[in-house]
């Protein structure tokens, strides 16, 4: 399913001439075996160029659990540690509370404690159990296995891996009642957070569509695709599983506090984008604010856009395929024009949605499987949010200088790619040394981690 390395692509043009030094094919039996190795060339080409970024230097470290337990240790690294022995559980703490009374069978809670004890206590990981495709075992435990062998825990192994395991986990405790089996444990969150959004949606969002239908000259489309990206942006601050499944109010951002900014690139690349992928994070006001630029950039360019999604509920808020109508449904009534618009471009085939089981899983983004690949390959990739921009950096200690243009185009062979994230974590490249002390100096202990700073990454092929 992950990427053939370039010591096992078979090089396209030797093979393309051995098919023309046949002189006994005819000539249309020749012509279609030029064009069959053609097309296997062409899916080689997508397959073997994805790599492992920087591929001239080790790779970091990922971030660990355990690498907050130094005496020493960064506040981003404590913030580590806590996420997995403390925020963790508090959102299985949450998910009980909130889940229906028919659910909560005796296995199922006892199932759900029981996991909440494996990540305080940093007992081994375990394999996967359940043939669900939500939970999906059959990819998970091949990845799994590499970490089992060692004898890993929650607290050495990964954090990256861990925390999107847990959530597996949790979905399969949950198939220990059957009415539950298909039950997303985060939409009660969900909705909850849509609510609290209304007022963001009618004081800023319908304001922002003005400034989209006023764009006429070539300046007020850049313009208005550069607002769009800003409010898509600081709409990934409401993320549930940052606040432990309680929905919280959103302090919103401004220019001043990106302390990575590519919007030039990132509003080029749209605007002269014939596809554009939409790598979706959270429900609420983040996906509301998604859906007013995926809205600008189908009025104001040419693309196509397809939003990718999850396949299964996890990180609280993550957007499934499911909830993409119910959220549309939603909007009707409280901003027709907008909801009217999306529906009849997913009609026309400029709106699509895609649900792939690569973004419920523990590999990065480099480990990309061959259809993505296809997918990516002649497209614009906006990655929002944290979850995913961690996805890319393999979750690794990467200094937090390294140049973000060199790191994607080491490996990333799409057509452009554009990341929209607040800092939610001790992930980060693309920042200058002079940015890290801005940040550092009026926020010293949660610069990374509280969600105030954000970064617009963009690179072009």
């Amino acid at each position: 399913m992950f990427l053939a390395t370039p010591s096992r692509a078979v090089a396209p043009v030797p093979q393309l001439a051995r098919a023309w030094q046949r002189p006994k094919l005819g000539q249309h039996r020749l012509a279609a075996s030029c064009a069959a190795v053609l097309a296997s060339s062409r899916l080689r080409r997508v397959t073997m160029f994805w790599q492992r970024p920087m591929p001239d230097k080790d790779l970091p470290e990922p971030l660990r659990a355990s690498d907050g337990l130094s005496a020493d240790a960064a506040p981003e690294d404590v913030f580590t540690h806590d996420t997995i022995t403390n925020r963790m559980p508090k959102i299985l703490d949450s998910v009980l509370a909130k889940l229906p009374a028919e659910f909560q069978t005796a296995p199922v809670v006892e199932g759900v404690r029981r996991l909440q004890e494996e990540m305080r206590s940093d007992a081994q990981l375990k394999f996967l159990m359940s043939g669900s495709a939500r939970v999906g075992s059959k990819s998970w435990n091949p990845h799994l296995s590499e970490f089992i062998e060692k004898g890993e825990g929650w607290h050495t192994a990964p954090w990256w891996l861990v925390e999107n395991y847990m959530y597996k986990r949790l979905l399969e405790e949950l198939e220990n009642c059957a009415e539950a089996t298909s039950y997303d444990p985060f939409e009660p969150v969900k909705f909850q957070a849509l609510e609290q959004a209304e007022e963001s949606l009618q004081a800023s969002l319908a304001p922002l569509m003005d400034v989209v239908a006023e764009a006429k000259s070539s300046e007020k489309v850049k313009d208005a695709l550069d607002a769009t990206i800003l409010r898509s942006l600081w709409g990934n601050q409401a993320d549930l599983s940052l606040s432990a499944g309680e929905v919280a109010a959103v302090k919103g951002g401004a220019v001043d506090s990106l302390v990575s900014d590519h919007r030039g690139v990132a509003v080029e690349l749209l605007s002269s984008a014939t596809d554009v992928i939409v790598v979706l994070d959270n429900h609420g006001l983040e996906v509301l604010c998604d859906l007013v630029l995926v809205d600008s950039i189908l009025r104001l360019t040419t693309a196509s856009v397809t939003l990718h999604v999850k396949d299964a509920p996890v990180f609280v808020s993550d957007v499934t395929q499911k909830d993409v109508p119910e959220v549309l449904q939603w909007l009707e009534p409280r901003l027709p024009v907008l909801a009217e618009r999306l529906k009849q471009s997913q009609a026309d085939g400029r709106l699509r949605v895609k649900a792939h089981d690569f973004y419920t899983g523990g590999r990065a983004f480099w480990e990309l499987p061959q259809d993505l690949q296809e997918d990516y390959a002649e497209a614009v990739v906006i990655l929002k949010g944290d979850a995913n921009y961690r996805r890319l950096l393999g979750d690794l200690h990467w200094p937090y200088d390294t140049d973000f243009v060199d790191f994607a185009r080491s490996f990333w062979k799409g057509k452009g790619l554009i990341c929209l994230r607040t800092m939610k974590s001790g992930v980060a490249l693309g920042i200058s040394e002079g940015e890290q002390n801005r940040a550092k100096s009026a926020h010293p202990d949660d610069w990374l981690t509280s969600g105030t700073y954000g970064q617009v990454l963009a690179f072009q092929r």
